[in-house]
């Protein structure tokens, strides 16, 4: 199927018909990748094949893979991301120091609600100052959380009462979400007049932009991207009033993926020689040349991550974006 005949109607947040197309990728080179990255590769069993699309509105600025629905990951895919890796729910997160300070300084703050919680590191951070709640759909996510008495379910949010809470949260939430539009109405349901929505994503102008693809970045991990400027245009789509914006600074362990990106590649593919064939029977250098190839490059990274960092923090936008909307 042409990236014609896939071109959708009208953007999932804003209804808004001027689209265009942004980025698309091959779903087989996509497998390969990941069962290389990450030893493994959902695609199959989530029935995802062809070409991923990515499509940007020019009306309100979302970038959104589509159709999301058929190419976002379930249940199943995250507790296989979180029980391979221990760093996919970060306990350390910038957006949760962020986050805590708001709250710190907003009036009237009683109840919290934080939607994908994943194992409750946030809320743990905030327990003994509100009264907090955490959705989940990750099953071994919510055993972990009331495993330490935290109020964790996988209720839908229309099954919350209306007006019920103070704050909204959703960290590293909305970049997952086929139906960002349905969120926020949800979301703006549960809170009551003058409360406010705390978002982080992936800030789709940052860093890894350089990069030709961030694994991590599309389907069927994240389908949706939200700019600064989407963020801007939702308070004309929700009434909504954009309170506060906070980038996060670049950090040394994404500085050193996104060299990982140019520095150091593999040594191009070359026939062995006769010479090599007979050494490599005999005493494996042939293995060893390898490894040490492999080192040097690591160390060539290391080089350059030490001597650069601190330039590059002052001109690279590190990766997540935090934002604070008032409801009106």
């Amino acid at each position: 199927m042409s990236s014609l005949e896939k071109h959708p109607q009208s953007c999932p947040l804003c209804a808004g018909r001027q689209i265009g197309l942004h980025r698309w990728f091959d779903v087989d080179a996509l497998k390969a990748d990941w069962q290389k990255g990450f030893g493994f590769e959902p695609f199959s069993r989530l029935g995802i094949a062809g070409v991923a699309h990515q499509f940007r509105c020019f009306d309100c600025d979302l970038r959104f893979f589509d159709p999301a629905t058929e190419l976002a990951g379930d249940g199943q895919f995250y507790n296989e991301l979180s029980s391979r890796f221990s760093w996919y729910y970060e306990k350390d997160k910038w957006e949760f120091d962020v986050a805590a300070e708001i709250l710190a300084g907003l009036d009237g703050i009683k109840k919290v609600l934080e939607v994908g919680c994943g194992q409750g590191h946030f809320l743990v951070r905030i327990k003994n100052r509100y009264e907090v709640k955490g959705l989940e759909f990750n099953p071994q996510a919510i055993a972990d959380c009331k495993a330490i008495g935290l109020d964790v379910t996988s209720d839908e949010m229309a099954t919350l009462g209306e007006g019920s809470f103070d704050i909204v949260s959703a960290f590293e939430v909305l970049e997952h979400l086929p139906a960002p539009r349905e969120f926020i109405e949800q979301s703006l349901r549960l809170l009551r007049p003058g409360g406010y929505l705390l978002f982080a994503v992936p800030d789709p102008e940052g860093y890894f932009t350089e990069a030709e693809k961030v694994l991590l970045d599309m389907p069927p991990h994240h389908v949706m991207g939200f700019s600064k400027k989407a963020f801007k245009n939702m308070e004309a789509l929700f009434s909504l009033k954009l309170e506060q914006v906070h980038q996060e600074p670049l950090r040394f362990a994404h500085y050193r993926s996104y060299l990982g990106n140019f520095l150091a590649p593999p040594p191009p593919p070359r026939k062995p020689s006769f010479l090599d064939r007979v050494l490599y029977r005999l005493f494996g250098y042939q293995n060893e040349r390898d490894v040490e190839l492999k080192r040097l490059g690591g160390k060539i990274v290391e080089m350059q991550m030490a001597t650069s960092f601190q330039n590059a923090k002052d001109k690279l936008v590190g990766q997540t974006h935090l934002v604070l909307l008032q409801k009106q």
